[in-house]
């Protein structure tokens, strides 16, 4: 095919697919996502101060590992069930919105019980105000916006996480502006838009699908891929906020302070992958059968860009993080070497999470899980041992090995799993071809 007419089909098929408009939906919320973090982590450092941003960190370290069993892992078996699988949109959506508050109502008990043992800077409403957002209202909004994404495109699901995501920028701004800024007051204002939003998201999404969406029936095969998606969600995010908790648990206050700004501050540089996994996690669940490579060859384009970014990303921030004082105040001095070195976390998440995604798509969910879960419980060994004597440079140490073993880990699986996935598409072949019989001989004239 000629170079022009590749090109032209490249386009065209970008843009007939909705693929421009997905992606620029996708940007924007992952940007509105960063602005949130971002102003969070600057007013609320600058109201609280390090020890008060301390204890703030450390009920999100609680609510990390836990939300994905509300959040992440419902709406990811709702894609699954629906895109993947075809199974009906209103039965499944109606399942998983029930899948959701049975597990929001269960986990704010146990975050509950974990805060008030832990962290003993916040006061009952504060934890309380905050796990309900985390777990119950925020989790249902998006069972909401999943259901647009299954049933029709990512734009419309983007449209109102942003909603979700910027009224709780309206009220921390508001809050801040008028000097009333507390963790307390925060988690109340923003409980009720977010339970504001979820009863209309439900009503409208229902209302365009043509059905009622409420809670209906749990269905056994959506409560098991919930739990393999939320084990595998559950276990990389207390991989990821593990340190944090290991480190407020052995009362290094101002270390938790820091190296949790310092994380997030990391974490901000995982936006432009974040929109890039949105619009391509479709893509990796529409299967086509009988094509040789398919998920180990996206997992690697996909990968090519992402890392490309990270090692830019690593650069830029050496030069830059003798700046992040001045944006969040001095206290945070002690935070610059830290940035500095947690700053390849973004490299190794780039190129790891499409290996992931990669696994999802030829039907390996349970060794995805696996992985992920065996590394996670590494990490946690080398938390409880390197942290009691190192501080937050064994948080730094065991955060890094992690990330490196997940990446070595999970693309050694995809790899094999593909060769295997084509080895039996070759065998069926083979089979199919030997069955044909020949053409019986034509009789000569």
């Amino acid at each position: 095919m000629p170079r022009s007419t590749s090109l032209r089909a490249i386009v065209g098929r970008f843009r007939g697919g909705g693929l421009a408009a997905e992606s620029a939906w996708s940007l924007a919320y992952e940007l509105t996502s960063m602005v949130g973090t971002l102003l969070a982590f600057t007013l609320l450092g600058r109201s609280l101060g390090v020890a008060g941003y301390g204890g703030y960190a450390s009920l999100y370290a609680i609510i990390g590992p836990m939300v994905t069993l509300a959040a992440s892992g419902v709406t990811l078996s709702l894609l699954q069930h629906v895109v993947r699988d075809g199974e009906p949109l209103d039965e499944t959506a109606r399942s998983c919105l029930s899948l959701a508050m049975v597990l929001g109502v269960v986990l704010t008990a146990v975050g509950a019980g974990l805060a008030f043992w832990v962290v003993d800077t916040l006061d009952a409403v504060a934890i309380m105000s905050i796990l309900l957002i985390e777990f119950v209202t925020s989790p249902l909004v998006n069972v909401a916006a999943s259901t647009v994404q299954a049933g029709t495109s990512f734009a419309g699901a983007a449209r109102i996480r942003i909603l979700l995501v910027a009224g709780r920028i309206v009220m921390l701004v508001v809050l801040f502006t008028t000097g009333s800024l507390t963790v307390a007051s925060l988690g109340i204002s923003q409980l009720v838009w977010s339970a504001i939003l979820t009863a209309w998201a439900l009503r409208a999404v229902g209302r365009r699908y043509g059905f009622p969406f409420r809670p209906g029936p749990v269905r056994a095969r959506h409560f098991k891929s919930n739990v393999l998606y939320s084990t595998a969600i559950s276990a990389d995010a207390f991989g990821n906020d593990g340190d944090k908790v290991v480190l407020a648990a052995n009362r290094y206050v101002i270390d938790t302070g820091l190296y949790a700004a310092a994380y997030r501050i990391i974490m901000l540089g995982l936006v432009p992958i974040g929109s890039l996994v949105n619009v391509s996690h479709k893509r990796f669940l529409e299967h086509e059968e009988g094509r040789r490579g398919e998920h180990l060859g996206l997992a690697v384009r996909y990968s090519a860009i992402g890392g490309a970014y990270g090692i830019a990303f690593a650069v830029a921030v050496f030069f830059a993080a003798p700046l992040f004082p001045i944006v969040v105040g001095a206290d945070f001095e002690g935070s610059v070497t830290m940035v500095r070195w947690l700053a390849p976390i973004v490299f190794l998440r780039a190129i790891g999470i499409f290996s992931l995604n990669g696994l999802m798509g030829l039907g390996r969910v349970t060794l995805r899980t696996v992985l992920i879960t065996a590394n996670a419980a590494f990490g946690l060994v080398l938390y409880v041992v390197l942290i009691p004597t190192y501080g937050w440079e064994g948080a730094l140490i065991g955060t890094l090995v992690t990330e490196t073993l997940q990446v070595v880990m999970t693309w050694t699986a995809l790899v094999v799993v593909q060769r295997r996935a084509d080895r039996a598409m070759d065998d069926q072949d083979a089979t199919h071809a030997d069955a044909v019989p020949e053409p019986l001989p034509q009789p000569s004239d």
